[in-house]
Formats: structure tokens, C-alpha cells, sequence
């Protein structure tokens, strides 16, 4: 633990080294949306389902190197039914809204990379489909597909790259670790986004 708090502190320090040699930022604010791809469950006890959504949000530079993001995202997708309950599955979604810091670390004509850390909260739902017959719904409740509604935090580490279409147009593509804390059980799921950023403010 005091290793890997120490190289995350190192990391950090690089970080804003690098950053304090970056030349004057091409744009003061940013407006991005897409579409995002998860691996994912809200529920939790279940196996992780791939998951397709959309991300959109916001960004403004109070420094070349420093801005502060707000995201709205989305993923929608099911889980398989056991075998012994026919063609039934659970659909689950899960809308997040996060916010916190961006740190840009290259900035250059045909490309800019930050990295940026979200905190805030995610509503997870998982429900039957509609029309079930009872048996079919007491199957599913034993095998742990049982439905939910919950409200929890979340989190998410990512790194948007940036590639440069016009002054004020790019395409973002963006891995991160999304986290979240459903039914009790913190999860560690990947997510990766893309889609158009609009520039505002351009020198």
C-alpha cells in the first residue's frame, strides 16, 4: 500500500511537471458527446454484460493545463437468463452524473490528452420485462436476477485524446475505469467513449 501511494504521488509530480511546460492552450472551453461503450451490471452478484450508451458534458479551462468537467452518460444493456427460464432476460441501465478536475498534459495543433478524475453518482435499475409469467419471475429471483432501484456513488478515471478535425471541431476518444458501488459491491468496470468535441474560445 505505501509503495503504490508513493508512485502515485511521483505520477502526480511528473504530471504537473510536464504540464508546466505546455505551450498557451487553443482553447478556453469544450462541449462533448458520443457514444460509450461498458462492460457493466448493476446488479451487482451477476456476471458483467456488455453495454452500449451515450456521454455528454462540458468543459472550462481556468489554465492551459487545468479545467473543470461535468458528464452526464448513460448504459443500457441485459443479462442473460439461466437456461432453466427460456429466452427471459434482465434488462439493467445505469444514468451517471459526475463532475471534478481536468488536467491537460499535451497540447498541440493535431492533438491534446488529458486526465481527468470524476466523482459524483449513478442510478442503477434492473427489471423483468414486461408480461412474466409468476413462475418465470420466482425462477429468475432464485437464480439472483431480481430488480432494483438504486441510487450510488460513482466514480470515473479516464483519458480523453483529442484528435484535431478543424479549430473548433475534434474527435474524442476516451478510455477510463468507471466505478461504482451497487447493492453493497464496489465494481471496477471499463468504459470507452467517442465521439465529436467542440472548441470555444480558440486564440
Amino acid at each position: 500500500m505505501e509503495n503504490r501511494n508513493r508512485n502515485i504521488a511521483v505520477g502526480f509530480c511528473l504530471l504537473f511537471a510536464v504540464v508546466g511546460r505546455l505551450p498557451a492552450q487553443n482553447n478556453a472551453a469544450e462541449v462533448f458527446g458520443g457514444y460509450s461503450f461498458a462492460k457493466i451490471n448493476p446488479e451487482a452478484p451477476l456476471p458483467k454484460e456488455n453495454s452500449s450508451g451515450w456521454f455528454g458534458g462540458a468543459t472550462g479551462y481556468a489554465f492551459p493545463w487545468f479545467a473543470a468537467t461535468v458528464e452526464l452518460a448513460a448504459q443500457f444493456g441485459s443479462s442473460p437468463a439461466p437456461s432453466n427460464v427460456g429466452g427471459t432476460a434482465l434488462n439493467f441501465k445505469e444514468y451517471s452524473y459526475m463532475a471534478g478536475p481536468q488536467f491537460r498534459f499535451v497540447d498541440r495543433k493535431r492533438i491534446q490528452t488529458s486526465f481527468k478524475v470524476l466523482l459524483g453518482g449513478s442510478f442503477g435499475q434492473a427489471h423483468l420485462p414486461s408480461g412474466e409469467s409468476g413462475a418465470n419471475t420466482q425462477l429468475l429471483a432464485a437464480a439472483g436476477y431480481s430488480g432494483f432501484n438504486q441510487t450510488k456513488f460513482a466514480a470515473l478515471f479516464a483519458v480523453p485524446v483529442d484528435l484535431t478535425v478543424t479549430k473548433m471541431i475534434g474527435i474524442r476518444v476516451e478510455p477510463g475505469l468507471y466505478l461504482s458501488d451497487f447493492n453493497k459491491t464496489k465494481q471496477s468496470n471499463f468504459r470507452f467513449s467517442v465521439g465529436p468535441v467542440f472548441r470555444f474560445g480558440a486564440k
